[in-house]
């Protein structure tokens, strides 16, 4: 019986009287009752005890989310009453979903009967029974619910929430440290307060974006609903709930987690009339191998919210068609105070419905993830259905406002949302991208939908035209992003949205347009790193690189954490012929966003150029840590474990088998890979396979018009052809 959140007035009355001298008289005079028990009446040892250790402790015992503790025969006596009023009419224990709609891990249901046996041991004077044998009560691990974690994080300080106010959204950036990347399995989150915490959402973010916001917010974390680039790590969602017993996960499902990334922790708060201090905890289990089973978190949503006073039936749907067979292996529908009757079903090819979820009484207090104890399979041509239905009536005892408002889309407790958010797996991996394609397309659809609403709304709002354009742009919807901005600007003249005009200028092919529009930002503000970006890039495409290390140069010194601009004067300098200064800019890049696997491919390209081997071998192994389908950092890898020229280091077997990874992934058709694999093959000592090996890059060398590759590709196999390997610094 999980956490009691905003209990009627009427059943607190019942929890008063329960704590005073009539619970404790009868208490009292209980054991001496015992021996004149009639047979058949329900006793605490016999009967309800196991009721209660089942249904109710998990939460209800010390440094649990419940109120109050329901381990032993005093403790459940103090609160009977009580407890047949809220298990009677359903408040407790708190589970939403419909029986017979879906078949979830961790269902909390009471029988009929277990509510009967309750009631009629009340009613029957709450005889104690036998307490020598009555059931051991649950113990409980007052820290990791699911043994010690392998890696315990923590926020690097406490947030105060405030004691009165709205609710808070507060998102918690916490480091991983560097190293190697590791695959976790399972996540076990305490939000810390759990009074206060409604619930928390973690994500990863390997951009830097989350720190960056983090820095520029005085307090701890950042607020807000947005996460800072954070995705869902792997496709799998990972959050915590008052009640939530801890996913244990399996190594099959793990997802990687690169060092120097950053755990994002949303957690919603609301006062609760003193301040506390909240600093999540992150415990981190991790697998015994790579994931085989590939997934992708996908909602349905409705951001057209827009619930008149009075109205006790509002409806809002959303539809989505698969583009492949799936597994569904979790729902979690989410709505605010008035959400009234929540569903989730799909309907198949041939016409029958499949439900995913239905709630019929939602309640706020107690939304949660639901995981089904079998995935549910879905074929391609299946739609998923979300139908939701909200209460603003004064008769829904919910609702938050009395006389009830109008009540919009919006991110407050007292704003509505409408998601249903669903992890899947694919039932061929290869069909991932098609889903995550498709469900980007999905998105972006809605939000264009959702930003013409705000801008029909106010239609004198540059910021609402602007929005719409990035949205447009994003969807390469190029000349209706260029008719919003357009509009912006006639509005308001700003830097920022010329900038972005000029990128959709260069979508549609109109040059001068684009440095037009770059100019006119430039003017509006000289050290617009963004314009300086832009202009940068267009610089460097077009061979213009002094000019493009100028530019870049001037988007350092407005913004030295603009990452985008470091990685790129690397670039630059690389086509300058200048690799020590490639080095320095990317291991700035690399610096300020150690989670992009790009980055550190550029570091480790670069210190090859520039012969420090073994560093090169460094940076391309860790690209690989953060990214293991990263084929130029597996080339190099490959590549110097084969020519490595200390032979301590070198490392033929290994070289081939990178190689021969890279290979499968690319068909045999990437010159470079080949040309790694050929290495190999001549530092094992096989050099007709290596002479082969070599002859095929050539071959794609010169397919490609690589001029370069094809003179050296020729010097590799002149060694060949007189059974020589090649050593990086020799001959």
């Amino acid at each position: 019986m999980p956490h009691m959140r905003q209990i009627p007035a009427a059943l607190l009355v019942v929890a008063v009287s329960a704590c005073g001298g009539e619970a404790r008289e009868a208490a009292d005079v209980g054991p001496a009752a015992t021996a004149q028990t009639p047979r058949g009446a329900p006793t605490y040892a016999r009967d309800v005890a196991p009721i209660i250790h089942a249904n109710c402790s998990v939460c209800h015992h010390e440094g649990g989310p419940g109120p109050f503790a329901l381990i032993d025969y005093d403790d459940v006596s103090d609160h009977a009453e009580q407890i047949v009023e809220v298990t009677h009419s359903g408040f407790m224990p708190p589970w939403l979903p419909r029986e017979g709609f879906g078949s979830f891990v961790g269902e909390r249901r009471l029988s009929s009967a277990d509510k009967q046996t309750l009631a009629a041991w009340v009613e029957g004077g709450r005889l104690p029974g036998d307490l020598a044998r009555a059931p051991e009560p649950p113990s409980f691990t007052h820290g990791w619910q699911l043994g010690p974690p392998d890696l315990e994080l923590e926020a690097e300080a406490a947030f105060e929430l405030p004691a009165d106010g709205t609710d808070v959204y507060r998102n918690f950036v916490i480091a991983v440290p560097p190293g190697p990347a590791r695959f976790v399995k399972t996540v076990e989150l305490q939000p810390g307060a759990q009074q206060v915490v409604h619930h928390a959402v973690m994500r990863v973010d390997v951009s830097g974006e989350a720190r960056r916001l983090d820095e520029a917010d005085a307090a701890p974390g950042f607020d807000g609903m947005v996460f800072g680039g954070a995705k869902m790590p792997g496709g799998r969602f990972v959050g915590w709930t008052p009640g939530k017993a801890p996913e244990p996960g399996s190594d099959d499902r793990s997802w990687q987690l690169a060092g120097g990334s950053d755990l994002v922790v949303q957690v919603h708060m609301r006062p609760s009339g003193k301040p506390e201090l909240i600093r999540p905890k992150v415990g981190l289990h991790f697998a015994s191998h790579p994931p085989t089973k590939a997934a992708l978190a996908m909602e349905l949503s409705s951001t057209s919210l827009d619930i008149a006073p009075g109205d006790g039936d509002y409806r809002v749907t959303d539809t989505f068609v698969l583009p492949a067979d799936v597994r569904v292996l979790s729902v979690y529908p989410h709505a605010h105070y008035i959400g009234k009757q929540l569903e989730g079903f799909a309907t198949l090819p041939d016409g029958s419905k499949r439900w995913l979820i239905k709630i019929d009484d939602w309640d706020f207090d107690w939304q949660d993830q639901y995981r089904f104890e079998r995935p549910i399979a879905l074929p391609k041509g299946s739609v998923i259905t979300m139908d939701f239905r909200y209460d603003n009536s004064a008769e829904n005892p919910r609702n938050p406002s009395s006389p009830p408002r109008r009540v919009v889309f919006g991110p407050n407790s007292t704003d509505e949302m409408a998601e249903l958010i669903l992890e899947f797996e694919p039932v061929n991996p290869a069909e991932l991208r098609v889903l995550d394609d498709a469900f980007m397309a999905k998105w972006l659809s809605g939000q264009i939908e959702g930003a013409r609403r705000r801008v029909a709304e106010q239609p004198r709002s540059a910021d609402a035209l602007a929005n719409l354009g990035a949205l447009l742009a994003r969807a390469s919807r190029a000349e209706e992003a260029k008719a919003s901005y357009e509009a912006s600007l006639a509005l308001n003249d700003d830097a920022g949205v010329r900038v972005d005009l000029a990128l959709v200028s260069i979508a549609l092919a109109d040059p001068e347009g684009a440095e037009a529009q770059l100019d006119a930002a430039l003017r509006l503000d000289p050290s617009h790193a963004r314009a300086h970006l832009v202009r940068g890039n267009r610089q460097r495409l077009a061979g213009n690189f002094a000019g493009a290390v100028a530019s870049y140069k001037r988007v350092i010194a407005a913004d030295p954490e603009q990452v985008e601009a470091h990685n790129n004067l690397g670039v630059t300098y690389e086509k300058l012929g200048q690799p020590t200064r490639a080095v320095e800019a990317f291991a700035r890049a690399v610096e300020l966003a150690p989670g992009r696997a790009l980055f550190r491919e550029n570091h480790g390209r670069a210190l090859e150029a520039t012969h420090a081997y073994t560093e090169a071998l460094a940076a391309y192994s860790a690209a690989l840590e953060r990214n293991a389908r990263s084929i130029k950092a597996m080339r190099g890898v490959a590549w110097i474990l084969a020519t490595h020229p200390d032979p301590a280091i070198r490392d033929p077997q290994q070289a081939l088998r990178v190689a021969e990874a890279a290979g499968r992934m690319t068909s045999f058709r990437s010159p470079e890979v080949v040309e790694a694999l050929a290495a190999g093959l001549a530092a094992s000592g096989r050099f007709e396979p290596a002479s082969e090996a070599i002859g095929r890059a050539l071959e794609l060398a010169r397919a490609a018009k690589r001029a370069d590759l094809v003179e050296r590709y020729k010097g590799h196999a002149r060694l060949f052809e007189t059974n020589q390997a090649i050593v990086l610094g020799g001959s």
